[in-house]
């Protein structure tokens, strides 16, 4: 039998500082000389009064998940802080390396972007953002690698239903290095870039959904409808509303096989109980059966679409 995911149990003197950016209850605490961020799970109103939704185990599964296709991701724990439940996520950043946000690189090298426009931001497309890549890495070899890892992301929302990759959910690091010349050993400053780990994808596999929905749709057939009708926060071109993250892929990686198609192969060779099975190590207390029936049933239609792209 497989170990359940362990959690971790939050102190108040673990406090470090409060977390601004982000619509949810958040702070930074300190665990064995590491700094983590504490996520809250919110909480909704149902026939049995307030409970909390999935956004935490949802956060630790699509971690999990992104670990088994070697996508890079965020280090998650399920977590809880005074009875509060809800997840950790290590800090991947250090006071060397700091964090651009993808809103801050579109502006960058994107004409009339709008930074400050986190919602219905319909200039945040695939196109614009492969533009602006390319403008700040204009060598083939450095912008293809960072393209690659960018659509990985892409490809782990649309298997995982994630409906929250808005401009500030994808980013890069940055740090300034100094470089001697041999010749004439002066100094020179230069800025280092790589790409951040995929982060923040609570947003998924049906979290937000009560179980009495979640039955009701699994008995009527209708997880791939209910897939389908998932907005994310990329668009399409001309789009008035986010792209479906699984449409997304399906009609831009045939556009795009050079950036898509490394994760894609990598899916192909991945069994799909391999990820299915992640949700049987989640703590029953913090996750119905039903649940993860749901879940379970969105990674599988999320696999069966990803597949057929050739």
């Amino acid at each position: 039998m497989t170990q359940p995911f362990p959690i971790l149990t939050i102190s108040s003197n673990q406090f470090a500082d409060v977390e601004q950016l982000g619509s949810k209850e958040k702070f930074w605490f300190w665990r064995e000389g590491q700094k983590w961020l504490f996520k809250e799970a919110r909480l909704i109103e149902s026939p049995q009064g307030i409970e909390p939704t999935g956004e935490d185990w949802a956060e630790k599964i699509a971690a999990e998940i992104a670990r088994v296709l070697n996508i890079p991701a965020a280090t998650v724990e399920l977590a809880e802080f005074e009875g509060r439940r809800g997840s950790a996520s290590l800090n991947f950043t250090t006071a060397a390396q700091q964090l651009m946000h993808g809103n801050e690189v579109m502006a960058g090298y994107l004409d009339n972007y709008d930074p400050e426009v986190r919602f219905k931001q319909t200039s945040h497309t695939v196109e614009n953002i492969i533009a602006a890549i390319r403008k700040m890495f204009p060598k083939a070899n450095e912008h293809r690698t960072v393209l690659r890892q960018l659509a990985s992301y892409m490809v782990l929302d649309a298997l995982i239903g994630n409906t929250d990759r808005h401009h500030e959910n994808w980013g890069l690091l940055w740090q300034v290095l100094v470089e001697i010349d041999e010749v004439s050993e002066s100094a020179r400053l230069k800025k280092q870039y790589d790409v951040a780990p995929s982060f923040d994808h609570a947003s998924s596999l049906g979290r937000e959904l009560l179980d009495a929905k979640r039955a009701e749709i699994l008995a009527a057939g209708r997880v791939e409808t209910y897939v389908g009708k998932g907005r994310g926060g990329i668009y399409l071109t001309d789009g008035k509303k986010g792209a479906n993250p699984l449409a997304l892929v399906e009609s831009i990686a045939v556009q795009y096989p050079d950036f898509f198609m490394p994760t894609l192969d990598t899916l192909r060779k991945v069994p799909l109980i391999r990820l299915t099975e992640l949700l049987d190590r989640l703590p029953h207390d913090r996750v119905s059966e039903t649940a993860c029936s749901f879940a379970k049933e969105m990674l599988r239609v999320g696999y069966a679409h990803l597949l057929r792209i050739r």
